[in-house]
């Protein structure tokens, strides 16, 4: 695989910066049976363009249907048994929404069609890199309805190839129970491409401040999310790729993600992602 960014090593710390945060009271907002592939059948798609289906083809077995999802020049082929229901831009611009309908112990199949790889990272958000292995897309981890309750099924995202991931809804539990047969359930995530609304330089306090706005999807993407967010905000400002600046957005993105703009000075000490934490974003 390629190299990954090097906002990868300290997303490593954030269960352990999310545990201190609780701990010390922190609040940092300031004011298968495999996948169900086989046989396609014409469903729609969603792209930039109009809404167009996928050819069907022929073979043998339980039908599968495939839809297409385009956003600039990203395109994935997602096959279930039942149609995915995608949204253009219902999370923003450059994104699209897709909801699948997966009953414990079904999957769900991704395929990258254009060029580049799939990334999965721990969380279950899927990175898309281009050839040289940077992020120019994000998948959000994969979710079910916010009303599932404790006892609803667990959600595995898992990578077959350099191409190629699987999205699961696990028969059993996370306390390892096994699932009675149940009805499918509504499992939804974003595909984006802009995650910075902008970032824009100031003062603050000690000196320059960068005010990032990512977008809100980016926002909760995971850790696909937060290295789009990164890859874009050094594309766009060269100043900002340095590590405390890089432990500073990570600060942002596990304790503060809904903050209106999450500002990243460089002249602050690079005292490692627990500190930063630790000091609520704001090592001096």
């Amino acid at each position: 695989m390629p190299i990954r960014p090097a906002v990868a090593s300290p997303l490593a710390a954030c269960a352990a910066v999310a545990t201190l945060l609780a701990l010390s009271g922190c609040n940092l907002a300031e004011p298968a049976e495999g996948w169900d592939g086989a046989s396609g059948e014409e469903t729609p798609t969603a792209s930039d363009s109009p809404l167009t289906p996928v050819k069907p083809q022929a073979g043998a077995g339980p039908k599968a249907h495939t839809s297409t999802v385009t956003v600039d020049g990203i395109t994935l082929h997602i096959s279930s048994r039942k149609a995915a229901d995608v949204q253009a831009d219902d999370s923003g611009p450059g994104t699209r929404t897709v909801t699948l309908s997966l009953a414990p112990g079904r999957s769900a199949r991704l395929e990258l069609a254009s060029p580049g790889e799939l990334d999965v990272d721990s969380d279950g958000s899927i990175s898309v890199l281009d050839g040289n292995g940077a992020p120019i897309a994000a998948v959000s981890p994969p979710a079910l309805p916010s009303d599932a309750g404790k006892d609803a099924p667990r959600i595995e995202v898992t990578d077959t190839d350099a191409t190629h991931a699987l999205v699961e809804v696990d028969a059993r539990t996370e306390f390892g129970a096994e699932q009675v047969p149940a009805e499918p359930l509504r499992v939804t995530f974003v595909v984006g491409t802009q995650a910075i609304e902008g970032a824009s330089w100031g003062e603050n306090e000690g000196g320059r401040s960068l005010a990032v706005d990512p977008t809100d999807w980016a926002r909760h993407a995971g850790e696909a999310g937060l290295e789009l967010i990164r890859t874009q905000l050094v594309a766009a400002e060269p100043d900002a790729d340095t590590r405390t600046m890089e432990h500073q957005l990570v600060c942002h993105a596990v304790g503060a993600p809904d903050k209106a703009t999450w500002n990243l000075e460089p002249w602050r000490p690079d005292v490692g992602l627990i500190l930063t934490a630790t000091a609520h974003c704001n090592p001096t």
